[in-house]
């Protein structure tokens, strides 16, 4: 056991070794001749040399150039006779390196120069040069240089016996060693070996200690330990990848910097979004997508945070090397080492300018609805207001003699009622819950029948360009809506245009629009993509600024000293009610452009209108809902004109008691949408319990579409739009009844 320990056999090797290395040592340290005399006859020959040099010092001085070579003649003769080793040569020059005395006079004249080196000793063969300084006897300024070169022979022959004894101590030393190393070899070093190949597949996972089992304890352990450092680093190493593979592959931007911000390292997101790709941006510094957005106030709080070792999060925007700036939400975390220094920073980006545009796209969106909204229901308590109106002006310009003076009067309320109707359609085309007469329409045949109401809409300065299709698929649409949209564009182009001279052009067409297209146009949230007929109205005008572009649609917006009423919200509106998107191309002094998009019509074919007179002659009872007691009157009195007997109810609850009661003698029921306690839908819902045939007429002052869409499919007999006069009410009466008379016009 103790022969198979690896400590055993090192502590024999050093032992051995130690001995070795000890006997050595001595040996040297009794070597007088290899070591101790050559230092010796340095040292005496230094200080010789510092005596004799101090001796001539004057001669050197004065230049006494004879009298100093007989000196150092007379000194190399008594080296000769009395030294262990001799002069061979010298020489002394001054402080120029001219010679004043040499030994040998020929081949180094007087006044010649002689580089006798740097002050010191140094060996040559078996002489030994000596070169010392001749100092001023008092200054010790230097005069020049001593050169002595001394015979040192009999060192040689010492060294020599030296030199054996040592070669046969180093062949006695390296056998010995030999066989060691031999022995070593054979017990540990075979192993180590295979260790140390194992080194470079440290980290793969793929190192085994099994074959080191039967080897020496501690080679046993060293395996064991390099298994398991190539096991912890194996899973280090996957678990390194796997971050490296998701910072990579991350759709957030993730950026390294170092403590003074220049970049060490983007991801390739950083690289997709910015436009910068890595070798750009590495050695750059984060200004480099700096969009001019943000104060230096801004930064300022950035950095002091920052440098606090706290996390800075909050919105930004940067600029795109194309120019274009997108906004990201961003975390910046300070990098610290072990001791809490900050050595750089971590940055991590998410791109969230799409759902910004979404945002504020919603929030405007939310803005005109809450606005719509509110005009819509405006709209019709209003329109209930002007049935009263409407209805009664109609009924007193029957019940007057047609020579009454009051007619002129009269007929300025119905103008009025008319013009106020006018109103609350274009507030309920706001909130896009307008009264449209939709219908198939060729919009290059709409806007070239509005030729003559075109030139008078705009300044005599201003030219026209016409790009209609020829061929154009229908949409469907109210004319009468589309023709205010259309000139509602011509009167802001020329107004923009003013009167100066500029062009407006009018361009029909079709084009598919995909779903990005849609996206970023003004209009329904969730437009299908698909075939569009387009209206473009441009001009060459004083165009707008992103600021005016995000108010245009609010309501009562206008850029101009007299501006009024709804005026681009109310065209938003008519869009919406078609189902259509709006497009704005604009740049101040740039002009501006309009392309408002309809879906294709099922139907291919335009229906001309016709103008019908109709009268009836009626009877029975009407129930007539309505939570307006003057609506209830005004019906009443228009359906007493007719022939009918009327029953009032001032809300569903009391209408659907009533028609329980009355239900055989009433023809059909008149029912407002909107009443307390019970809603037109609730109280249609009942009435059809009782009498699944029965005819109701709704009436609203919402447009037919938003009116009846909950009664689709349920038997709704037809719908009246408020206000109404006693012709309309005629009418839908009579296409109830089936007998209407009519009288072509």
């Amino acid at each position: 056991m103790l022969a198979s320990r690896l400590s055993t056999q090192v502590g024999v090797l050093f032992f051995v070794a130690s001995f070795t290395l000890i006997s050595v040592i001595s040996w040297q340290h009794y070597s007088e001749v290899v070591y101790k005399l050559p230092h010796q006859a340095e040292a005496k020959a230094s200080r010789d040399a510092d005596l004799i040099a101090a001796s001539i010092s004057n001669r050197v001085l004065f230049h006494q150039i004879y009298p100093l070579w007989s000196q150092m003649r007379k000194v190399q003769t008594n080296y000769r006779h009395h030294s262990t080793f001799s002069i061979r040569s010298f020489a002394v020059v001054d402080e120029k390196q001219h010679v004043l005395s040499h030994s040998d006079p020929h081949s180094h004249p007087l006044m010649s120069k002689l580089d006798v080196g740097k002050p010191g000793t140094s060996w040559s063969g078996r002489t030994l040069h000596v070169v010392v300084p001749v100092l001023h006897s008092s200054s010790n300024r230097i005069l020049g240089s001593l050169l002595l070169d001394f015979d040192a022979s009999f060192l040689q022959q010492k060294a020599d016996k030296a030199k054996h004894t040592f070669f046969l101590y180093l062949l006695i030393a390296t056998c010995f060693s030999a066989l060691l190393a031999f022995g070593i070899r054979q017990r540990v070093t075979k192993q180590l070996k295979q260790l140390s190949g194992l080194m470079p597949r440290v980290g793969t996972g793929d190192i085994r200690n099994e074959p080191f089992q039967q080897a020496p304890l501690e080679v046993r352990r060293l395996a064991n330990a390099l298994h398991a450092v190539d096991t912890a680093l194996a899973e280090k190493s996957k678990q390194a990848n796997q971050l490296v593979q998701v910072i990579e592959q991350a759709e957030e931007m993730v950026i390294l910097t170092d403590i003074d911000g220049v970049i060490l390292y983007v991801n390739p997101a950083f690289e997709r979004i910015s436009g910068f790709n890595r070798s750009e941006a590495l050695g750059q510094t984060p200004r480099m997508v700096k969009s001019g957005e943000h104060d230096q106030d801004y930064y300022a709080r950035m950095w002091s945070i920052l440098l606090a070792g706290k996390v800075w999060q909050v919105d930004f925007k940067n600029r795109s090397k194309n120019g274009d700036i997108y906004e990201v939400t961003q975390t910046i975390t300070p990098l610290l080492d072990e001791h809490g220094e900050i050595t750089g920073f971590a940055a991590v980006q998410h791109d969230v300018t799409e759902q910004r545009k979404m945002d504020r796209k919603m929030q405007h969106a939310d803005r005109v609805d809450s606005l719509g909204v509110l005009a819509g229901g405006i709209a019709h308590d209003f329109n209930n207001l002007l049935t009263a109106i409407l209805g009664n002006a109609s009924i007193a310009s029957k019940k007057l003699d047609q020579a009454s003076p009051a007619h002129k009067y009269i007929q300025n309320i119905e103008s009025a009622s008319l013009s106020a109707a006018d109103l609350c359609r274009q507030m309920l085309a706001y909130s896009g819950k307008g009264q449209f007469v939709i219908k198939p329409v060729n919009l290059t045949e709409l806007i070239e029948g509005m030729g003559k109401l075109i030139e008078v809409s705009i300044a005599k300065s201003i030219v026209i360009r016409y790009q209609l299709a020829e061929t154009l698929p229908m949409i469907d649409a109210d004319i009468a809506q589309i023709q205010q949209v259309a000139l509602n564009f011509l009167t802001n182009a020329s107004e923009a245009i003013g009167d100066k001279s500029g062009v407006i052009s009018l361009a029909t067409g079709v084009m598919h629009a995909d779903g990005d297209y849609l996206h970023d146009s003004i209009g329904e949230a969730h437009l299908k993509p698909g075939r569009y007929v387009y209206l473009e109205v441009s001009d060459t005008g004083c165009g707008m600024d992103t600021a005016t572009q995000n108010k245009i649609f609010d309501p009562f917006f206008t850029t101009k000293f007299t501006g009024r009423g709804l005026g681009m919200s109310a065209i938003l509106g008519i869009i919406k009610g078609h189902h259509g998107a709006l497009r704005i191309y604009s740049e101040p002094g740039q002009g501006t452009s309009f392309r408002v998009l309809f879906p294709e019509s099922e139907s291919q074919h335009w229906q001309e209108d016709q103008a019908a007179a109709v009268s009836i002659q009626g009877s029975g009872s009407v129930l007539i809902v309505d939570d307006e007691e003057t609506i209830r009157e005004v019906a009443a009195a228009m359906l007493d004109d007719m022939g009918f007997t009327t029953l009032p109810a001032a809300n569903g609850m009391e209408g659907v008691e009533t028609y329980q009661q009355n239900q055989e003698d009433i023809a059909f029921v008149l029912l407002d949408m909107t009443m307390p306690k019970m809603n037109g839908e609730e109280c249609f819902r009942h009435l059809r319990q009782i009498n699944p045939e029965v005819r109701v007429i709704l009436s609203s002052g919402y447009n037919e579409q938003e009116a009846t869409s909950r009664f689709a499919g349920k038997g709704l007999a037809g719908f009246l739009q408020k206000p109404y006069t006693p012709q309309q009410l005629t009418e839908v009466i009579a296409t109830l009844q089936g007998n209407a008379q009519t009288t072509q016009s």
